[in-house]
């Protein structure tokens, strides 16, 4: 049976690697299945928020993942192995993030497609009739949940920066989707909070 020791250490890592097989895989699947091309930051130069938020991931999941082989590395961070809870947030927040992404359907993206039109469908059912942003409200999850876990300058500094990032990169995407929808995106901007 593990022990909360080993869920602490060994949870979060195991996580990270089941949202990017995740990740990969849907992918692959719609540009099979549908010629979506989802890696829309591929097609463009990356913006100021979207490099800060990528860094942020690089070091914060770089973090959790080290630290399972290399437990000492809390002390250097000036973190504690605080609640196993935090372990169970994070997986909260990676199951809202992909049921978010399974709601978007075609529609999803990394990052704003280049080409004007190349979203289709304005998406509103499922998670998203309960925040625009159910995607960036699990990844706030997953980061609060590693706050929970090993709370230090580290989890704390990363989940604040992100979360600035997290919302240049919405005030991006709401500008291109009142371009691409107009009064419809609007109307639903009225109807819906941004994050819940």
């Amino acid at each position: 049976m593990p022990t909360a020791d080993h869920i602490n250490l060994y949870g979060p890592p195991v996580l990270i690697a089941l949202a990017l097989v995740w990740g990969f895989a849907r992918i692959l699947f719609l540009n099979r299945r549908d010629g979506v091309s989802v890696l829309a930051l591929l097609g463009r130069k990356r913006s100021p928020m979207e490099r800060g938020a990528a860094v942020m991931a690089v070091l914060y999941d770089g973090y959790l993942l080290a630290r399972a082989g290399w437990p000492e590395l809390d002390t250097l961070v000036l973190g504690q192995n605080f609640s196993t809870w935090g372990v169970a947030v994070m997986a909260l927040g990676i199951a809202l993030a992909i049921l978010s992404q399974i709601d978007m359907g075609r529609s999803w993206r990394i990052g704003l497609p280049a080409d004007e039109g190349d979203i289709k469908d304005l998406v509103t059912g499922g998670l998203y009739q309960f925040s625009r942003n159910p995607i960036y409200v699990g990844i706030m999850l997953f980061l609060l949940g590693g706050v929970l876990l090993v709370p230090g300058p580290l989890t704390v500094g990363c989940t604040l920066v992100t979360w600035f990032f997290i919302g240049g990169i919405i005030r991006d995407e709401e500008a291109f989707l009142t371009r691409e929808f107009g009064a419809a995106y609007t109307a639903y901007q009225k109807r819906v909070r941004r994050w819940l």
